[in-house]
């Protein structure tokens, strides 16, 4: 089995063969068709200490987390998913090692995965699964955002972010988002009934129920004036000023969390039938597996608009 992998980070990135996957109790083989680039893999890369929470220690590096194919064999005791089956979902962080969605195969566990509507492509099931879980979950979930709440969305344009639009004007949120001058029609189309760009990020007078900083480019410190009382900042990454943020807002009245997320198949099943209603999915570009360090060299130049989406299916 092909895949992608790596021993010296991102400039070492090369396709190389490793053992077949085999479903274990409870897991599925994924023929892998489409996936799409996270922060996760450049952390994961690099090295870092978030790359190796995420990720753990394995050799050589194997990433990708995002699952979009079709079903190729199935374990003992899965009822739920029967080979044929097009799937779509999230591969959990840091369990196991040598596996990744920019592969031909992938082993995942049944329950963190969907069915994909037939009128769900590839791609766009590949787009929406960790993404849209990430924004669903940090606001919904972490946030406790309510139908007639205000929510201020910072990094609307990128991957997560552009999703969290859509789901915050679906959970009955009022939207302001945050982007660049040149992405704020493109937001503004997403649903957003208000846009700043980032240069007014932190101003004005209005106060938000729910700060979900999606690109986790502020923290606490920095917006919780921009926080109703007993409002919530949530970010997407740990750090020192999360751990921190967590500490001191209980004693301004409010809240600051950083967002884990956890594979749900209802989750799943809800942004795909949202999609199916008109949520936009937005995708700013296509690579094929082979070119997946031009791929993260595109996320790392910034400036997205929406996910990178990765064809594994034919690209190696």
């Amino acid at each position: 089995m092909k895949t992608i992998c790596s021993d010296t980070g991102i400039s070492g990135l090369h396709a190389q063969d490793l053992p077949e996957p085999v479903a274990g109790a409870g897991r599925v083989v994924v023929r892998m068709r489409a996936s799409a680039v996270s922060p996760a893999d450049e952390k994961v890369l690099s090295g870092s200490l978030v790359g190796s929470i995420l990720h753990g220690k394995q050799s050589p590096v194997v990433v990708g987390y995002d699952v979009a194919g079709t079903v190729e064999s199935v374990g003992a005791g899965v009822t739920e998913l029967s080979v044929g089956d097009e799937v779509f979902g999230h591969l959990p962080y840091g369990r196991g090692t040598l596996r990744g969605t920019y592969a031909e195969r992938v082993e995942v566990a049944a329950c963190d995965l969907a069915r994909s509507p037939a009128k769900l492509t590839p791609s766009t099931a590949a787009a929406i699964g960790t993404a849209g879980m990430t924004a669903l979950q940090a606001m919904r979930d972490t946030g406790g955002l309510k139908a007639g709440q205000r929510v201020l969305i910072i990094g609307a344009s990128g991957g997560v972010g552009s999703l969290a639009v859509g789901i915050a004007v679906r959970l009955g949120a009022e939207v302001t988002a945050v982007c660049s001058a040149s992405a704020m029609d493109f937001v503004r189309a997403l649903g957003a009934t208000h846009v700043r760009d980032r240069a007014s990020a932190l101003g004005g007078d209005t106060r938000f129920h729910v700060v979900f900083d999606a690109a986790s480019a502020h923290s606490w410190f920095s917006t919780r004036h921009l926080l109703e009382p007993g409002g919530t900042y949530v970010a997407t990454l740990p750090g020192a000023a999360a751990m921190a943020g967590i500490a001191v807002a209980p004693l301004f009245g409010q809240r600051a969390r950083f967002f884990t997320l956890a594979a749900r198949r209802s989750d799943l099943d809800l942004l795909a039938s949202w999609a199916l209603d008109g949520m936009a999915v937005p995708i700013d570009s296509t690579f094929p597996v082979r070119d997946l360090a031009a791929a993260l060299a595109r996320m790392g130049r910034g400036g997205m608009k929406g996910r990178v989406v990765i064809e594994v299916d034919g690209g190696f």
